[in-house]
Parts: structure tokens; C-alpha cells; sequence
């Protein structure tokens, strides 16, 4: 016997029908159903057939509803009788209802456990329950009482199953299902949460954005409410890039190679790729140029090649989608392995090696040493053609154990140092946007032109505000999405204001962009950070050697020398030649700005001010206080004439 109540109500019995009689007599059943071991009283019962006018003769009709079920549906369901009610016991029959209550429960205890196919199969078991609108068939009354929580049941269990789902890298999946779901349920913002993310996942991230504004302007047209917390924080994420999908699961390995050969189907665990990415074309095409072999190169003996710059230049999303573009060049897979671990620091190359071989299908043996597995690693990458993508890598001793010997396949490097001790290696630095596509980005984040179209001058300023720099143009474009209040000319008044919080303003979400540059900065040897610092106080972008060896007190050759170190950081740029044949040095004005802003990196610098000249630092008056000739207080002026050289014009006190 099987009892429906998820959709019309209904009993069958081996598969033939049996009839419950009208209305009231189904509407009775499914009440009972619902109500489980405890039963419904009489009050109960007259509210789920008539509501607030119950007839004279009501106990009579119910009595007469019971018996039309038992007969038809026989001693498979018990209807007990109750000192003030009924109670139903359906031990030898199978109730939708409660089968998808059970189905849903395993669901969430395996998803608890960290098995995300099983969730997913038993989710998907429990959402099969259902064959339409539940209590099809029932009294309005029963159906307005009971209808809205069956609903939120199911609707909670299709959103842990969507969840399962991007999990196992399902994302494409699960998207037609959820623009349906939202188009019945636009004010469930879970559902937005998660079409977002499939649609990330996907790299649709312009439809992702649509979709977090359409529920915006839902949410305050007919609720007057703004988006909650889970919406918000996945609409930041997005707009941070931090948005990924988790990788598929490795199929499970056969022979060493086996899971290998799969042709075009070959495992890829590269993040998805940003339909928001804008400009680097110049690049791009280089970096797919270094990584394409040539046609009759089989043996494959290409160096590393490296995308180097400072802290959200952008060096992950070039390279992810320079490997995309470069995939069918790769025929064998793409892998992309984190460098650094979750704090930041930077992994054991070991553990690298370990989730190399795992991307292509050997399970690391824990018996087997550090030594052994590396040379199963290059072994397998000497036969294979894959394109190993390495981000956030710290340091050639991380990474020359693994790139020496790359054979066919080849590596994509990014990171801060430039590796230029790794043999055959190719670098590309990247600075800042170019203008054009710094304005595109800006647009294309803030969802089309009406925002920045209207203040092109505003939107100019504010670019170049942020340095042109991609990171803190998405955290700026965020500020403007978020407060659509704001214009680019208030932004950009805001940003300015050394009394606003200049750092709180390029932080949105997980996207921090002065955390960012500060970690870089802190991560500096002691001598070229203190001096990074006191350069930031002299308030200009370009400086010469001259310049900042009076800034520094230090002799020209150390100066110089402690400026290449800075370059070879990111933290400054070459700006041409100088008039006395040396460089001019230019400091980012983003950099220089957070620098600013930091006053803990100022107190720490003025509490250094006790170094010696050789150590990076200022000399100290007899009181230990710093010279007004030091560096806390020079503001040095450097002009250049048309494209030639640059000159100081003067160093003055202030």
C-alpha cells in the first residue's frame, strides 16, 4: 500500500488505485498523515475540513470519513481511536511524506560527513517524493494551513542538494533548475545565493551579477527590505573573485596512468574563468604564445614560464585564463595547485608533489619517501603533455624541485619574485591597467554604463586614484554596487580625503586590498621595507637615486642597490632615465596611499627612527628625535620634459 500526499492525494495498492471517496475523506487522510504518531483532535480535525463553520452534525460526518478510508484502504493503515480525536498508523504502508523526511535526514548526515555524491543521490531520492503541488485535493483550509511548510521542506532540501551538487562540480547542472525555482520563489535568497554560484562556476559571472540585482530591486520594490547576510556576502565574493567552484572529484584510479587517458575529457582543476576580465590583451597573447609548444615539438623542452607583479595585479586570473586559451595544447590535463596555504604561508614542496599526483590519478603513497614520489611525478609529467599551473609560489627552492624537469608537459608560475634562477624561465610583470580597460572593468562590474557613463571625468579621476591597479578598481566598483547612491566624483572625493579611511574603502568582503599591499610590505627584508616606508613619506611618485639617498642617509651605491631590491618586490617602477644617467624610480601611488593610511606601519617607522645610517635608517638628533632634514619630512618634486629624462627640481622641508 502506498500513501500520496506530496502532490494529488491519493492511496494505491499493488499499483491499482483505490478510491478515497471525495474531498473531506482525502483532505482527512492527509491531515492525519501529517500529524504522525500524535494525532489529531477533534478541534484539529474540524478546522482541516471546514474551518470556522463546522456543520451541527460534525462528529457524525467524521465518523463517517474514517470508515470510508478503512474499507478502503484495508489493514494496511490502522485509523486509532483517540479519548479526543484520531490517530492513523500506516505501518504496512509507504507514505511519501515520510519517506522524503527520511531520505532528507540521511541526506544531511552524510553531507555532515563530508560525502557529498551520497548527499547528493539521497537529496535528489527525497525531491523525487514528489509528483506536483503537495495536498492536491485537499480543503483551502487544510491546504493554506499545511501547504507553505511542505514547501519550505522541499525547497530547503533542493537548496542542500544544489549545494552537494557545486560541491562535485555539478554547477552547470544545477542552473536551469534554479532560474525555475527562483522565478516561483523570487524572494528566497539561498536560491539567488546558489544561482550565483553555479552561474560563477560556470565563469557566467555578468549573468551571476544580473542575477544579485534583480533580487535587490525585489526585495525593496515589494518588501522594502535590502539583501540579507548569505546574499550580500556571495554578492562580494563575486565581485572579489573569490567566488570559485570547488574542483570535481578525481575519478577513482586504475593503473599509475590509467585515469590519464582520457583525450579531450582530461581532469582540469583550473578555477573558472572570469567573463568579467578585461584587457591585458598585449599580454595574454604573449603568455599563450610562450605556452603553445610549436608543431614539431614533441620532446617538449620549454622553460617554466612566470607571471610575476605586486598584490592584485591580477596574476592568478591572467594565468588561469592564458591556460584555458592554451588548453588544447595540453591534451593530458590542467592542474592548478595553491602554492600557500590558507594563512598565507608558503606550502612544502612535498605536499605540492602530493596533490600533482593526485590530479593525475596515483593515490601518494604515506610509505613511500619525498624522494620516490618526485620521481614519480616527473616520470609521469615526462610522458604526458599537462599544463601545470603553480599559483602564489614564494621562492625557487619551493618550486625547483618540481619545474627541473618538466619534460612534455609544462609549468605556469604565478607569484610575487620574478624566478629568474629557474632554468630556461620566461617572465612577464605586470603593472597596472591600461586606462581603456581599467574603465571597462569598471563598467562591466558595475553593470553597465549608467553608473560611470554619466561622470566620465569622475570615473577617470577615481581610476587613477586606485593606480589603475585591477584589485582595487573591483573594490571601488563594489563601493559603487553596493551604494548606488554614490557617484564616482563622491567615491573618488572620499578616497582622496586623507581624513576618510582610505584602507576601509578597498575592502569589500574578502577582497582587502591594502591588507593585501601591507602583507606584501611586511613580507620584505627589514632594510627594504624601512626604506619602502620612508620613501612613502617623502609624497611623491617618482624619485631619483639622489633623492632617496638623501631620504635615506645612506651612500649612492646602497641606495641604488636598495631600490633594485624594491623594483625586483614590485614595490616601485622604473620611470626612465635620469638627467645624471641613472633612474628614476616611481612609487605606486596605491602603495604609497595604504602606506599612508597605515598610521601603525607610521608609528612603527617613526619608533625605527634610532637606526643607523647603514641599516636603512635616519640619523637621530641628540634627543633621539629625527632631523627635520630626514625623511619624515622632505617632499621632493620630479618633472619630466616630454619623453626624456627626469630631474629633481628641488628637495624642500615641510
Amino acid at each position: 500500500m502506498e500513501l500520496r500526499i506530496l502532490g494529488p492525494i491519493e492511496a494505491f495498492d499493488g499499483g491499482r488505485a483505490r478510491s478515497l471517496g471525495g474531498m473531506r475523506p482525502r483532505t482527512l487522510l492527509a491531515a492525519l498523515v501529517l500529524a504522525g504518531e500524535r494525532g489529531l483532535s477533534q478541534y484539529e480535525i474540524q478546522q482541516a475540513l471546514w474551518g470556522a463553520a463546522p456543520p451541527a452534525t460534525v462528529r457524525a460526518q467524521v465518523h463517517t470519513y474514517i470508515s470510508r478510508l478503512r474499507k478502503a484502504l484495508g489493514g494496511a493503515v490502522e485509523f486509532v481511536r483517540l479519548p479526543r480525536g484520531y490517530g492513523l498508523r500506516a505501518s504496512g504502508a509507504t507514505v511519501d511524506y515520510l519517506e522524503f523526511e527520511r531520505l532528507a535526514a540521511r541526506g544531511r548526515d552524510a553531507q555532515a560527513a563530508g560525502r557529498p555524491e551520497q548527499a547528493s543521490t539521497l537529496f535528489a531520492q527525497a525531491l523525487g517524493q514528489w509528483r506536483g503541488p503537495a495536498l492536491t485535493g485537499a480543503t483551502e483550509f487544510l491546504d493554506l494551513s499545511q501547504t507553505p511548510r511542505l514547501e519550505e521542506l522541499r525547497m530547503s532540501v533542493l537548496e542542500e542538494k544544489t549545494a552537494a551538487d557545486l560541491a562535485l562540480g555539478r554547477a552547470g547542472d544545477v542552473v536551469d533548475e534554479l532560474t525555475a525555482s527562483i522565478a516561483q520563489f523570487p524572494f528566497r535568497e539561498r536560491l539567488r545565493s546558489l544561482l550565483m554560484a553555479a552561474l560563477s562556476h560556470c565563469g557566467r559571472q555578468a549573468e551571476a551579477l544580473t542575477v544579485y540585482h534583480e533580487g535587490r530591486s525585489v526585495l525593496a520594490e515589494h518588501l522594502g527590505v535590502d539583501p540579507g547576510e548569505e546574499l550580500t556576502r556571495t554578492f562580494q565574493s563575486l565581485l572579489a573573485g573569490t567566488l570559485v567552484a570547488r574542483r570535481p572529484l578525481p575519478q577513482a584510479p586504475g593503473p599509475t596512468g590509467e585515469a590519464l587517458d582520457r583525450g579531450a575529457g582530461a581532469y582540469t582543476a583550473l578555477p573558472p574563468d572570469l567573463v568579467d576580465f578585461t584587457g591585458r590583451h598585449a599580454e595574454l597573447r604573449r603568455l599563450r604564445q610562450w605556452l603553445t609548444p610549436a608543431p614539431d615539438d614533441d620532446a617538449g623542452c620549454a622553460g617554466p614560464v612566470v607571471v610575476t607583479g605586486m598584490a592584485g595585479s591580477g596574476k592568478t586570473v591572467l594565468g588561469v585564463r592564458a591556460a584555458y586559451g592554451s588548453a588544447p595544447a595540453y591534451p593530458d590535463g590542467r592542474l592548478f595547485v595553491r602554492c600557500h596555504d590558507a594563512g598565507g604561508r608558503p606550502r612544502p614542496t612535498a605536499e605540492l608533489v602530493d596533490d600533482l599526483l593526485r590530479g593525475l590519478g596515483e593515490r601518494p603513497d604515506p610509505a613511500v619517501g619525498a624522494t620516490e614520489r618526485m620521481w614519480l611525478l616527473r616520470t609521469l609529467l615526462d610522458r604526458l603533455r599537462c599544463l601545470v599551473v603553480l599559483d602564489g609560489a614564494a621562492d625557487e627552492a619551493q618550486l625547483h624541485p618540481l619545474v627541473s624537469g618538466g619534460g612534455r608537459s609544462r609549468f605556469l608560475i604565478t607569484g610575487r619574485p620574478r624566478f629568474a634562477a629557474l632554468p630556461g624561465v620566461r617572465v612577464l610583470a605586470l603593472g597596472g591597467l591600461e586606462p581603456r580597460e581599467a574603465l571597462d572593468l569598471l563598467t562591466a562590474i558595475t553593470c553597465g554604463p549608467s553608473v560611470v557613463g554619466g561622470h566620465p571625468e569622475a570615473a577617470e579621476r577615481l581610476l587613477h586614484l586606485c593606480d589603475l591597479h585591477p584589485a582595487a578598481i573591483r573594490a571601488v566598483a563594489a563601493q559603487l554596487t553596493a551604494r548606488p547612491h554614490w557617484t564616482p566624483g563622491h567615491l573618488a572625493d572620499r578616497l582622496a580625503d586623507p581624513c576618510r579611511d582610505t584602507l576601509g574603502l578597498l575592502r569589500v568582503g574578502e577582497l582587502d586590498v591594502g591588507a593585501a599591499l601591507l602583507c606584501s610590505v611586511a613580507g620584505l627584508p627589514d632594510r627594504p621595507r624601512r626604506a619602502l616606508r620612508r620613501l612613502a613619506r617623502l609624497r611623491t611618485r617618482h624619485i631619483t637615486v639622489g633623492v632617496a639617498a638623501a631620504a635615506l642617509e645612506l651612500p649612492t651605491g646602497a641606495t641604488e642597490d636598495l631600490l633594485e631590491l624594491l623594483v625586483d618586490a614590485h614595490m616601485l617602477g622604473v620611470a626612465g632615465p635620469a638627467e645624471d644617467g641613472g633612474f628614476v624610480f616611481e612609487l605606486p601611488g596605491l602603495l604609497m596611499c595604504v602606506l599612508t593610511a597605515d598610521s601603525a606601519a607610521d608609528d612603527t617607522g617613526d619608533a625605527e627612527g634610532g637606526e643607523s645610517a647603514e641599516d636603512g635608517g635616519a640619523a637621530e638628533g641628540p634627543e633621539g628625535a629625527e632631523r627635520p632634514e630626514s625623511a619624515g619630512f622632505l617632499r621632493a618634486e620630479v618633472v619630466r620634459r616630454g619623453g626624456g629624462p627626469c630631474r629633481v627640481r628641488r628637495i624642500a622641508a615641510i
